[in-house]
């Protein structure tokens, strides 16, 4: 299995699921606007050009953040990353992945990281933060994860809001996810994670 990330990306939280699950997997960086090292272009694997995306033996490829990391969650011992198939938990799981991609990722951090993005878009952005992370927090206010144990939801949960700092949003009037999120940093696949990947963003 291949997985093609970006340090400090969403696909740390394939890195840090990998880990979870004790899976074998080559990471291999991608770097924009540069070809992959067996020459093709990223576009081959992921046509919008978005981490994370993997290959499998197989021959299947995949993109798609909540994609990538159910697949990884179903080769997962049972309870590992994700609750049983076709339970209430489960689905309870997959709405706060598609949760994540939806309102967080895309509506509220998109528009903030990005240099092609204007004044009125950070702030339309900065202005939807404060509903969704309300929701969080009373959510996450006292219990551990977002459904029972740990699962891919909250891989990609930390993996978004230790963009906070540097997008500009003001994670600390929610003491709630502070502590979760550090919490979160602590666990041991998460700490490999983040070990891991930081020298390579530095060096990007």
């Amino acid at each position: 299995m291949k997985l093609y990330f970006v340090p400090f990306a969403c696909s740390l939280a394939t890195r840090i699921a990998i880990a979870e699950a004790e899976l074998d997997a080559d990471f291999i960086q991608v770097r924009p606007g540069e070809p992959l090292p067996d020459g093709r272009p990223f576009t081959a694997i992921s046509p919008m050009g978005y981490v994370p995306a993997m290959e499998t033996a197989s021959g299947l490829v995949l993109s798609e953040g909540p994609a990538v990391l159910t697949y990884i969650a179903d080769l997962a011992a049972e309870g590992v990353l994700a609750p049983a198939p076709y339970t209430e938990e489960r689905y309870q799981m997959m709405r706060w992945l598609n949760f994540v991609s939806t309102e967080l990722h895309k509506a509220v951090f998109a528009p903030l990281m990005t240099s092609k993005s204007t004044d009125g878009a950070r702030d339309w952005a900065k202005g939807l933060a404060a509903k969704r992370f309300d929701l969080l927090s009373a959510h996450l206010d006292g219990q551990e994860y977002l459904v029972g144990s740990f699962s891919v939801a909250d891989a990609y949960l930390l993996s978004v809001l230790n963009w906070c700092e540097f997008a500009g949003v003001a994670i600390v009037d929610w003491p709630v996810l502070v502590a979760w999120r550090a919490k979160m940093r602590a666990r041991p696949s998460v700490a490999e994670a983040m070990a891991t990947e930081m020298p390579l963003r530095q060096a990007a």
